[in-house]
Formats: structure tokens, C-alpha cells, sequence
């Protein structure tokens, strides 16, 4: 028998012996560490189900009615005007926030809105809420072709919008209120601002001025002309 017919039994042993060392550290891993595949099948705490790639409107809805949320803001969301006894409340029917961001508000809130804690409501129940809330979206508006701009401007002085925006939506300095004339945004847009607006502004549901009067408002703000420009003006430029 030659010298290497006699090393090959010890070779064929080690390579056992540490086969079977590889296969009891392949065991021991799989005791101490888990599958990754089976850990990310676990949701996290106050998670939906995979399978909820929606919020439940209807669930968000008892949410809203339990958490007391129509007692400020109406029972469809639409918020409240301001009065002499009440600050304005604004509308929260759609929100204009995303998700995440609604999350957040809710959490930690500005204004007179207390915070609501993840033990009083849920992540998840916040979210059916939210598509509860944007289920109240209405429908696209269209600038109707009967808007009366003569009638709009008597609705823009009644209404009192040129406390803050002049007599001419020429805006003010003095007030804060911007400049709307000639206006510039679509009228749908127009619309949704004046219902959930930001800053100082109030805002007006369809109980105080109905989408047929911010129509004939924004027909009067659209008829309005270009601001001239400064060199235009002789006073300054002297």
C-alpha cells in the first residue's frame, strides 16, 4: 500500500467529523436566530393586518362620533365660523394633510384642539378616521357659466371680505389680508381655500356662504384687473 492509499481513511474522517460540526452550528442558528422571513411576518404593536391596504371609512366614522370630534368640528367635519360667543373651528372634511402628517397633528395639536395619546385612540384607528374624513371630499367643482359678477361683488362687501382685502381685493398691508383680484387659482381650489383656510382667516362653511355665491364672488374677483405696474404710477416716480 503506497503512503497516500494510507492517508486517505484520516482525510475522509476529518471531512466528516466536519461536515457534522457544520451541521450542528447551522442547527444552533436556527434555535438562537430566528428567520428573518418569519420576523417580518410578525406586525409591529397597533399595526394593521398586511391584508388592510385601506382604512375602514365606516370604522373611522364611529371613531369620529366616539371620539367626540363633531362636538368642534361638525358632524360632517365642515368646522364652524367664527361668533361673537365661539372661535372658528376649521374644517377638517377632506383634510389637506397626508397621512402622516395627520397622524402627527392629531398627537401633538396647535390651537384650543387637545392632544389625543395612542392609548386613547389608535394608529389605527386614527387612519380609518382619515379615510373617513377624505370620503367627504365632495365632488370636482366646475366654475358655472351663470356666475354673476355684479352679484358677487354685492356678496363680497355683505360678507365683509373687504375688511381684510380692500374694497377692490387689492389687498392690505395693514390687515394681512393678500391680494385676490384678479384672481388666480382655479375655482375649485378657490373654493376648498375659503372652506379650510390658513392663517388668520376664518373659515366659511356652506351654512354661511353656499358654492353658488363663492361662485358669483369669484366671477367679480376674475373681472378685475391686473395691479399696474409701479413704473406706471407717477406718484412713484418722481
Amino acid at each position: 500500500m503506497s503512503p497516500r492509499s494510507r492517508e486517505r481513511p484520516w482525510f475522509a474522517y476529518r471531512v466528516r467529523a466536519l461536515g457534522a460540526m457544520t451541521l450542528l452550528l447551522t442547527a444552533a442558528a436556527a434555535l438562537f436566530l430566528p428567520d428573518r422571513s418569519i420576523r417580518a411576518q410578525v406586525p409591529a404593536p397597533g399595526a394593521k393586518p398586511a391584508t388592510a391596504t385601506a382604512g375602514s371609512a365606516k370604522n373611522g366614522k364611529q371613531n369620529f362620533d366616539a371620539q367626540g370630534c363633531f362636538k368642534c368640528h361638525g358632524n360632517d367635519g365642515q368646522g364652524r365660523a367664527q361668533s361673537a360667543k365661539e372661535s372658528a373651528v376649521p374644517q377638517i372634511a377632506p383634510t389637506r394633510l397626508a397621512l402622516p402628517a395627520f397622524l402627527r397633528f392629531v398627537r401633538s395639536p396647535s390651537g384650543q384642539m387637545p392632544p389625543y395619546s395612542s392609548q386613547q385612540v389608535s394608529d389605527a384607528d386614527l387612519s380609518d378616521l382619515y379615510d373617513y374624513l377624505q370620503s367627504l371630499a365632495p365632488a370636482r367643482l366646475e366654475f358655472p357659466v351663470t356666475a354673476n359678477a355684479q352679484n358677487g361683488q354685492q356678496l363680497y362687501s355683505r360678507y365683509g371680505c373687504y375688511e381684510c382685502h380692500g374694497r377692490e381685493a387689492q389687498g392690505s398691508a395693514q390687515t394681512g389680508g393678500s391680494r385676490l383680484g384678479p384672481v388666480q387659482i382655479p375655482f375649485a381650489s378657490f373654493v376648498g381655500y375659503v372652506r379650510q383656510p390658513s392663517g388668520q382667516m376664518p373659515p366659511y362653511t356652506k351654512k354661511a356662504v353656499s358654492d353658488a355665491e363663492l361662485a358669483d364672488i369669484y366671477a367679480f374677483l376674475k373681472s378685475l384687473p391686473e395691479a399696474a405696474p409701479s413704473k406706471g404710477i407717477a406718484l412713484l416716480n418722481q
